[in-house]
Parts: C-alpha cells; sequence; structure tokens
C-alpha cells in the first residue's frame, strides 16, 4: 500500500500499520524537498507516474496527511489512478458497533466514535478527539487532537476542529468551517467561516474552492 505523504502524519500513520501492511508498505511525496529517498526503510515515491506503477502492483494506498482539501485532492488523484482507499484505524481506538464508517479514514489512537454516528469518506479523527452519538460527520473533515463534537451534532464537509476544541450538543456547524483550538461552539455555525473562542464567535469569512465529487 502506499502511504500518501511522509511527514509527521505519515510516520504516526505508519505506526499503525499491521505487520501484512508494513510489508509492502510505500510513501508518495511529491512537494516536500527534504524528506530524502526512503523512510523507515521504506521507499519515498516522488510523481504520480512511480505511484499509478505502484499502484498495479497493489491498489492500497491511505491517506498521510493533514488538511482536509490537500487529503481530498489527493484522494482524488489517487482514485483516478485506480487506487483504492484504505481506512487505517488504531488498535486502541474505541469504535461503536453501530457506527457507520466511510473511506479512506483515519482514526487515530485513542479516538472515540460512539453509537449511532456517521463518519464521511477521507476523514482524520486524531489522537484523542470524540465523536459522540448520533452525530454526522461530513467528507473529509479533520477532527484534531482532543477534540470533542458531544451528541447530535451535524459537520459539514471540509471543515476543520482544532486541537481540544469543544461543540455541545445538536450544534450544526456548515461546510469549509474552522474551529479554531480550545473553541467551545454553542451555537450552529453557517458554512465558509473560521470561529474561535469561549463561546466560539465567527472571527472571518473563508472562501470555498471549486468542489466536485
Amino acid at each position: 500500500m502506499i502511504i500518501i505523504g511522509a511527514k509527521g502524519h505519515a510516520k504516526e500513520l505508519f505506526d499503525l500499520l499491521d505487520n501484512q501492511q508494513l510489508a509492502n508498505a510505500t510513501f508518495f511525496d511529491n512537494l516536500s524537498q527534504d524528506c530524502g529517498d526512503a523512510l523507515f526503510g521504506k521507499i519515498i515515491l516522488k510523481n504520480f507516474e512511480q505511484a499509478e506503477a505502484q499502484l498495479l502492483k497493489e491498489p492500497g494506498f491511505a491517506l498521510g496527511i493533514g488538511g482536509v482539501f490537500s487529503r481530498f485532492f489527493l484522494y482524488s488523484k489517487f482514485l483516478g489512478l485506480n487506487g483504492r482507499p484504505i481506512s487505517v484505524i488504531a488498535s486502541n481506538a474505541v469504535i461503536s458497533q453501530s457506527a457507520v464508517l466511510g473511506l479512506g479514514l483515519n482514526i487515530m489512537r485513542f479516538a472515540f466514535v460512539s453509537a449511532s454516528t456517521q463518519v464521511g469518506d477521507g476523514c482524520l479523527i486524531n489522537a484523542g478527539a470524540s465523536v459522540h452519538h448520533d452525530s454526522k460527520i461530513g467528507k473529509f473533515v479533520e477532527i484534531s487532537p482532543g477534540a470533542k463534537v458531544l451528541g447530535n451534532c451535524s459537520v459539514g464537509d471540509f471543515t476543520t476542529i482544532g486541537a481540544n476544541a469543544t461543540l455541545l450538543p445538536k450544534i450544526t456547524l456548515g461546510s469549509n468551517v474552522v474551529v479554531a483550538a480550545g473553541a467551545v461552539v454553542t451555537k450552529d455555525v453557517p458554512d465558509n467561516c473560521l470561529v474561535a473562542g469561549v463561546p466560539a464567535v465567527v472571527k472571518k469569512l473563508r472562501k470555498m474552492p471549486q468542489i466536485i465529487f
């Protein structure tokens, strides 16, 4: 399988792979100038031609980068190269049997995904983050370490929830929202904005790139 990325998050993802996945793992990084030719003894592929050749041998790929739009664009690119998205989930993450999980997820150590939740494709639920009962998480959402999404919340696509932020129950976040680290969201948040503070308020508006699923 190919781990997309060769920096910090890719290293953490590598630690979660099982022995069979490790045997066939390679990394992909076509941008960084300082990552060398290998990481943890595994080759770093440097362009899409090399990635496509590797996918012909083994089609699995996993997202090993942060940033919701970077994750989406590379996920889409690798699908176009006939790749198959793989979810990497820590063995000590707690995930309800009634949770509905999308494809290509990263669910990191000590994360908690509760009953009757939905998590869309390409999401990153980072270490110690929690998604509580009946919440719905859109596609390519990043929930940072220690963040809490309490019960019956709805989070739109391409939204980022910062480290140790909290969404109180029944909150709706729009798409392309950024919740700053440590914020406490007590009211619904519309699309395309950044919120911060306790309680969280809108600090600025954001542009939404043209996205086609």
